[in-house]
């Protein structure tokens, strides 16, 4: 299985991180925001899975957020691998942000994408039709943000998976300046736990009672050269073991991923940098038939501007 929310390797993209900002007094009567952002990301990576041919990639986007919360956002995939690097496709989100108070401690935000990359694309995205996204969140006083989401998968092969994420964050503003005090240095702490469906082949053995005849060989007399006659059969019922496989899909734990966003902010511009540890779960290499559960270190670093 090409297998399941980006482990938040697309949230420095999603529109949901830019809708979900106070705006300033000059931003309330604005009616449409812009952003447009590139992107780098070490090794593509989906739910805490990665394959053995997954490859670094450039993300440009570009995403227009409205003052009720709608957004449509775009993201180029290409592909980062030395002589073959080149565009694999890209991708469209459109969706809406809400929040259910005014000073936006609980929300969240519901989205639909799809993928328009190459079934041969080396990148991980590439199994995939379209997903359907949903996300609800809470941070009481602004102390502790709590955020779970659920994504529903359409595959390429016609077989569909379902994610559940459950994250805690924290935002620290290291250093503030400007006039304002709305720039600077901002801190995110993050742990996220993706659970889900995912498929894997299970070996199992079948016995059957199979009946054979033996053939008796002749003794070698001169009669019997002479007049040779219908060798003697002997029936026996002999039991075959037969190895099969067959396709199960279960939910099962997929990873755990500890990061630490950074986010340098000069007026409109952001400068982006994030560390991933993740340790997957229940993964399965069904080339060689052996686990691949091992901590793995990746990250994210690109530049966003809103106008």
């Amino acid at each position: 299985m090409k297998k399941l929310k980006l482990i938040l390797l697309l949230a420095l993209t999603s529109p949901a991180v830019y809708a979900q900002q106070k705006p300033d007094t000059a931003a309330k009567t604005k009616e449409l925001f812009v952003n447009a952002g590139l992107q780098y990301l070490s090794n593509l990576t989906y739910a805490g899975r990665r394959d053995e041919s997954s490859v670094p990639v450039l993300l440009p986007s570009v995403t227009l957020v409205s003052k009720q919360g709608f957004f449509v956002s775009a993201i180029g995939y290409f592909d980062l691998n030395g002589s073959k690097s080149g565009t694999e496709g890209l991708s469209v989100t459109p969706g809406y942000v809400f929040a259910f108070d005014a000073k936006r401690y609980y929300g969240g935000n519901v989205s639909a994408t799809k993928y328009f990359i190459t079934k041969s694309s080396p990148i991980i995205l590439s199994s995939f039709n379209a997903t359907l996204d949903g996300q609800l969140y809470a941070n009481p006083d602004d102390i502790v943000k709590f955020t779970a989401g659920i994504s529903y998968r359409f595959n390429k092969n016609n077989s569909n998976d379902v994610v559940n994420t459950a994250e805690l964050s924290k935002e620290i503003f290291a250093l503030k300046t400007g006039v304002d005090k709305k720039s600077g240095l901002k801190v995110t702490p993050t742990a996220t736990l993706y659970a889900g469906t995912q498929s894997f082949y299970q070996t199992y053995y079948t016995e059957s009672q199979v009946t054979r005849s033996i053939e008796q060989p002749q003794q070698q007399t001169p009669i019997n050269i002479l007049f040779p006659s219908q060798p003697k059969q002997t029936i026996i019922t002999q039991t075959v073991t037969q190895q099969n496989q067959r396709e199960v899909r279960q939910y099962k734990l997929l990873a755990f991923s500890g990061s630490l966003p950074l986010t340098y902010t000069i007026n409109k511009w952001q400068i982006l940098f994030t560390p991933y540890l993740i340790k997957p779960f229940n993964q399965v290499d069904y080339v060689k038939n052996t686990k691949m559960n091992g901590l793995y270190f990746l990250f994210t670093t690109g530049v966003n501007v809103t106008f």
